[in-house]
């Protein structure tokens, strides 16, 4: 009992731990962009702001493009989540299903596409785009999202897939369902915790991808929201206040999005983790 009791204070201990480390900046972040002007630069720094103001929320939405950043990176996260989800469930069920020639070989290619730095593809990527004449538009970043999303979208998927017994896609069979019956109606919905998970991954990514947004996009309207905070630094100043304002806004969708399917994340990653 001695020694379970050392292991559970351990582990809350541990948990307690990376739950500050992670959460500390996020609050930081919030409090900061409450803080006036006189309060943001002070030494030794205040974490709680003595006074509280919306200034830097009021003039990132009266002298910025806030609401344009917002609607294209919305546009470009959530249609990078559609795709890679349906191609991805698509794949990882005809992998998990059926044996072809090449499965192990583009398996392994995938793989290694997700294991280099994006900055390695960039070039390929940007020459393709440009020979099809993508550049500068929201459907060119979609389109490099989706290709440096796909291999961790196909491998997770692949593990959720993998964890559903065979059994039930033989029983549908019997029963008369074709191929595309059955993964739609069967199997899919048994794999939407996972599906959920993959998706909050994916959406993340995207939506916080910076290096592919500031360099094939070249038109002001068409800027996403890590593009549009790094330019409140300029060579003459750096709005920490206009940033710390927008950083905040730009978590409150990832934030609501995790706890709209927390119930099915947590699901998806423990089925994940388990085969059988």
């Amino acid at each position: 009992m001695r020694r379970i009791s050392w292991l559970s204070i351990s582990s809350y201990a541990l948990a307690l731990t990376l739950a500050v480390f992670v959460g500390f900046p996020l609050l930081w972040m919030v409090l900061s962009s409450l803080k006036p002007a006189t309060e943001l630069f002070v030494s030794p720094p205040c974490i709680w702001p003595g006074t509280l103001t919306l200034e830097w929320y009021v003039n990132i939405v009266r002298d910025s493009d806030a609401p344009m950043l917002f609607y294209n990176s919305l546009v470009i996260a959530s249609s990078t989540t559609v795709v890679c989800l349906a191609i991805g469930a698509l794949a990882a069920y005809g992998i998990t299903r059926f044996d072809f020639p090449g499965k192990q070989i583009f398996l392994v290619g995938t793989l290694l596409s997700y294991v280099f730095p994006a900055v390695v593809l960039f070039i390929p990527i940007y020459m393709i785009l440009g020979s099809v004449g993508l550049l500068d538009t929201l459907l060119g970043v979609i389109v490099a999202h989706t290709i440096l999303s796909f291999p961790f979208a196909l491998w997770m998927m692949r593990s959720f897939f993998d964890s559903i017994p065979r059994e039930i896609d033989e029983a549908a069979w019997v029963d008369g369902a074709s191929l595309l019956r059955t993964f739609v109606t069967v199997i899919l919905p048994l794999a939407l915790p996972g599906i959920f998970s993959v998706a909050v991954f994916v959406f993340v990514l995207s939506w916080n991808e910076f290096l592919f947004a500031s360099v094939l996009l070249t038109t002001n309207e068409l800027r996403t929201i890590p593009v549009g905070i790094a330019q409140f630094i300029t060579s003459f100043d750096v709005r920490w206040g206009e940033i710390m304002a927008m950083g905040t806004l730009a978590t409150v969708p990832v934030v609501v999005l995790f706890l709209c399917v927390q119930r099915f994340f947590l699901r998806g990653v423990l089925s994940g983790a388990v085969k059988g």
